[in-house]
């Protein structure tokens, strides 16, 4: 049998019943830095940097279509009137799908019942 899921009582109050919300308005930042907070701030687990993660706060036009399998998150945003979003050919034009999160998933799944079988990448 594989390990119980680790349970961390004293770190529940800050993310469950509603409560996340309240610690990231408490410490006035957004969701993914509040995940952060209550790993590293609350429970005392130092996290390590990695390239893996996208925020919209970065050129995602730099993300590697060839990458794009290894990436842990993906984010897309507008910045000045200019949409940020991974730069990826696919089978869904950027007005019906400005997030590109469909292509990349027709991407990375291609066989997916809603991805069209014509794509090109």
């Amino acid at each position: 049998m594989g390990q119980p899921p680790l349970t961390v009582p004293w770190a529940l109050p800050s993310c469950s019943g509603g409560h996340f919300m309240s610690t990231a308005e408490r410490i006035r930042l957004p969701d993914d830095c509040t995940i952060g907070y209550i790993v590293e701030a609350l429970l005392g687990v130092p996290l390590i940097r990695s390239g893996l993660f996208h925020s919209h706060l970065e050129n995602l036009q730099q993300v590697p279509t060839t990458e794009l399998h290894e990436q842990v998150t993906l984010s897309y945003g507008m910045f000045e009137n200019k949409r940020n979003a991974v730069h990826i050919k696919g089978p869904f034009s950027v007005e019906a799908d400005p997030s590109r999160f469909r292509s990349v998933h027709c991407h990375l799944y291609p066989d997916t019942p809603w991805c069209p079988r014509t794509a090109i990448f």
